[in-house]
């Protein structure tokens, strides 16, 4: 379960604040994004978060529920060892055959070209009581089309802030008043990193 939230950093924020720390975890995922349907009749570009992690391993996550206050439960379906590389999208799409993703190997080639974004993250951690954790991560965002590698837009900053646990059970309500609190200066409006990146995807197209 988790309960997650972003909110947009100026680039020099972001440098100062975490690419200058050297003791912190940091690593580039590449997400998928996922078109959505045509009739817009589902939720499937949002409840799926496609990605190689650490640009190299294929990972895929589901979104099992969303309650009314922003927590969410996502699944990890897929977590392939198998070495892969984002040019060679055949590959990708032949390991998402093997475990018979076929709506997704659908929806992924319903739109051309391919768009990904990649994802630079420098992640600080501290456990809560509980078994939680609390997560606060500096993003940098670059879409990119796959067929000639261009950028679409801007690179963007952000931050995510994350309390999560490693099970179905709802957390606490104190530990999100808690946030409400911490960040009481910002609208938080709580999502995953696929309608997150969705909703940025978007955003760049329409400028």
């Amino acid at each position: 379960m988790e309960y997650r939230f972003f909110y947009s950093i100026d680039e020099c924020v972001f440098n100062t604040k975490w690419k200058t720390k050297s003791n912190i975890e940091n690593r580039t995922d590449i997400y998928f994004t996922i078109p959505i349907a045509l009739n817009g009749s589902d939720e499937f570009h949002i409840e799926h978060g496609l990605k190689l992690r650490n640009r190299r391993t294929l990972e895929l996550k589901v979104r099992e529920k969303r309650y009314s206050n922003g927590q969410e439960f996502w699944l990890k379906t897929i977590h392939s060892n198998t070495k892969l590389h984002i040019d060679n999208i055949d590959s990708i799409v032949k390991v998402l055959n093997k475990l018979n993703e076929n709506k997704l190997i659908e929806r992924l080639k319903s739109s051309q070209p391919i768009i990904v974004c990649y994802v630079s993250k420098f992640r600080q951690q501290k456990n809560l009581e509980g078994n939680l954790i609390q997560e606060i991560t500096g993003l940098h965002l670059k879409f990119i089309q796959l067929n000639d590698q261009s950028q679409i837009g801007k690179d963007l900053f952000f931050e995510t802030v994350c309390i999560e646990r490693s099970d179905s059970k709802l957390i606490d309500e104190k530990f999100i008043e808690n946030l409400f609190q911490e960040y009481r200066t910002m609208t938080i409006n709580p999502m995953g990193y696929p309608e997150f990146l969705f909703q940025q995807y978007q955003q760049v197209m329409n400028q």
